[in-house]
């Protein structure tokens, strides 16, 4: 994948969920209470730290890390 396509999917991908992610909350908030809601958050927020680091991390240091073990 090249760099114009991974901010391609850096911007999008964490807009879509944020959008997901605002229909959880607020349907827990309204069933449990509005301190439940931040659980979500924190998942979201974990999730899109995770996706953004597997996306732009640099396999080519990875692989001649193990080459020359």
């Amino acid at each position: 994948m090249n760099k114009t396509q991974k901010l391609i999917l850096a911007f999008f991908i964490p807009i879509i969920f944020f959008f997901i992610a605002v229909f959880i909350a607020s349907s827990v908030g309204v069933t449990s209470g509005s301190n439940a809601s931040w659980c979500v958050w924190l998942v979201y927020s974990a999730f899109c730290c995770l996706f953004e680091f597997l996306l732009f991390r640099d396999n080519k240091i990875i692989a001649r890390k193990n080459k020359e073990d």
